[in-house]
């Protein structure tokens, strides 16, 4: 079984570290996987390992007739083709049916937003309906099968994991608390500031900046005990900054900083949203909240902030539910069951 993971380039982004974690997960497990970037490079490109076989279309205009032809020969040897994102998955469906190939087309629906926006995107009820369909939570999954009519059996669930870095950091806390999240409305970055302002709490923002004129009104509101950082890529090289993880996103389908607290042994609190919260709230209940209260959330996390933590039951949750060998098996499985099912 010969497999291509499609995205459209490698920026930081939860769904883009799933992506390289994804890929080289499948090459540790002598899997035949290659990968296509439609555009090319991005920040975390060196995190992929080397030895995988890397297509780079350097598409410059995705109407470009030249660039389908050549994006087609480059994956019609492969029996799945796994596209990252609705964009991706349309372009190499637009791509299949203009210069027709034998593989089997697959969406892994990352979409953050669903919670708040369950619209049908252009011509996914029709030209474009994807026959085989990965959701990161169960709100996808449900909303593949009863807003797009995808088959039950061509319908899967796979929650995101991480890889954990095991890299030793000095236990140098410079900060209270840490939010890790790119800068845009529906991660609600303002609210961790009015926290921690109203805390009076040290607060560093980790993220890239994805929509200026928040990122702007974002900063106007900044006081000295505020502060942002958008160069860092690897988020968990810094989580020994703070005492203590914030997750304020409005809508999340699998949120890979609250592994990524888990992994780093930092206790957090997060609005209650996306399949990685149902998994840890059943270990972690007074970690997640349903409100946007910034008493409660003060008051939240004081009373966590009370109880001694437990290193070994966030070892043990990690591995449990956010183990590599446990995600390859589900991969493997979905894969099996799409080469099988016409």
């Amino acid at each position: 079984m010969k497999i291509i993971q499609v995205i459209d380039t490698l920026n930081v982004g939860g769904a883009e570290k799933v992506f390289v974690d994804m890929s080289n997960i499948l090459f540790e497990n002598q899997q035949e996987i290659s990968v296509l970037l439609l555009l090319e490079g991005g920040v975390l490109k060196p995190e992929l390992n080397s030895k995988i076989k890397l297509y780079e279309l350097s598409r410059t205009n995705k109407w470009s007739i030249k660039k389908m032809q050549e994006c087609s020969k480059i994956v019609q040897s492969f029996d799945i083709i796994h596209c990252h994102f609705r964009h991706v998955y349309r372009y190499i469906s637009l791509v299949k049916l203009l210069f027709p190939f034998k593989g089997k087309v697959v969406l892994q629906d990352h979409y953050g937003s669903i919670e708040v926006n369950k619209k049908v995107p252009f011509l996914f009820a029709s030209v474009f309906k994807p026959a085989y369909y990965i959701g990161v939570s169960k709100t996808l999954t449900d909303w593949a099968e009863n807003s797009l009519s995808v088959s039950a059996k061509n319908v899967f669930l796979l929650e995101n994991i991480i890889i954990k870095n095991n890299v030793k950091t000095p236990h140098i806390k410079h900060y209270d608390l840490i939010l890790v999240s790119n800068i845009k409305p529906i991660k609600n970055n303002f609210f961790a500031i009015q926290l921690a302002q109203k805390m009076n709490k040290r607060l560093v923002l980790i993220g890239q900046n994805q929509d200026s004129s928040y990122f702007d009104t974002i900063r106007l509101s900044f006081t000295d005990n505020i502060e942002i950082n958008v160069t860092i890529s690897n988020a968990q090289s810094v989580m020994h900054w703070a005492d203590f993880g914030l997750h304020t996103s409005i809508s999340e389908t699998g949120p890979l900083v609250l592994i990524e607290y888990i992994a780093k042994q930092l206790p957090f609190l997060a609005y209650e949203t996306g399949e990685v919260a149902k998994t840890l709230k059943k270990y972690f209940p007074l970690y997640f909240i349903d409100n946007f209260d910034l008493a409660q959330w003060q008051e939240r996390i004081e009373k966590i902030k009370e109880n001694p933590l437990d290193y070994a039951k966030f070892e043990h949750v990690f591995e449990i539910e956010f183990g590599q060998t446990k995600y390859y098996q589900k991969l493997k499985a979905i894969y099996l069951c799409i080469q099988i099912n016409a």
